[in-house]
């Protein structure tokens, strides 16, 4: 049998990357319902549980009727930012499936590139969170929970932008561990980063040592500057620079172990 020369062949563009495998992936993830209701479902009842008995709550002097800032609206936008956590995030944890079944060693015999590969994960992830973050958005104004336009969504964009650094969160832990694994160490991870990001409980009611400490966590920069955007605040000024180290380091460990896991093809 003549042996293939290989000598000729081209780099594809783009390290590999086509619209046609985006648009795959994409298929692939809106068939996985569990992820896509519990995405969408959760948040939405958070807000009927927590955030509308505090509608008419004002967080300042100024009552809510004569145009103060409703202390639901910190909830509202922190409900978005974890329902583009989960939806971002399993996304990423649905690779440790496809090593089991031994799809991730079938790409590395393509001129994919591990990069270009994890940056289609974190789209597909993106679109994913988009989808959560807007109806996250629309049921509170449907319950009457309500901010400037611009606040919206300026809020409404920083949330979306956690799905950045937590899919390649989940696509590391995907590649780290067996598939069975994956989702038992991200399962009880979430809640845990939410927390400290001030998600569930605002950090101005924690002790003055976990405010401090929630600073160095993965979500604390995105919540930050989320819900200083929904009522018109300044963020600290540690915020962009926490969400860009985390999202740098989970996209940098998600390309190592997928190196690592794929190495000996």
């Amino acid at each position: 049998m003549d042996r293939i020369d290989v000598s000729n062949r081209r780099v594809p563009p783009f390290g590999g990357f086509t619209w046609t495998f985006f648009g795959l992936e994409l298929k692939r993830l809106f068939r996985n319902y569990s992820v896509i209701i519990f995405t969408v479902v959760f948040p939405v009842a958070m807000l009927l549980l927590v955030a509308v008995p505090l509608k008419n709550t004002s967080l300042t002097e100024v009552p809510v009727a004569a145009g103060g800032t409703s202390a639901a609206l910190p909830i509202m936008i922190s409900m978005a930012v974890y329902a583009a956590l989960v939806g971002s995030t399993m996304t990423g944890v649905t690779v440790a499936y496809e090593r089991g079944m031994g799809w991730s060693r079938q790409l590395r015999l393509t001129p994919l590139n591990p990069l270009v590969y994890i940056l289609i994960k974190v789209g597909t992830g993106m679109v994913l969170s988009a989808i959560a973050v807007v109806i996250t958005l629309i049921a509170g104004a449907i319950l009457g929970i309500t901010a400037p336009l611009p606040n919206l969504i300026a809020a409404g964009t920083l949330a979306w932008l956690t799905s950045l650094s937590m899919t390649s969160l989940g696509l590391a832990v995907g590649y780290a561990f067996p598939s069975q694994n994956a989702m038992r160490y991200m399962g009880p991870l979430l809640p845990v980063l939410a927390f400290m990001a001030g998600l569930f409980v605002p950090l101005s009611a924690l002790p003055a040592m976990v405010q401090v400490t929630a600073q160095f966590t993965p979500l604390w920069g995105i919540a930050n500057l989320a819900q200083s955007a929904i009522i018109g605040a300044s963020p600290s000024v540690w915020a962009v620079p926490n969400l860009l180290f985390w999202f740098a380091a989970f996209t940098a460990l998600a390309v190592l172990f997928f190196r690592r896991d794929t190495k000996r093809v």
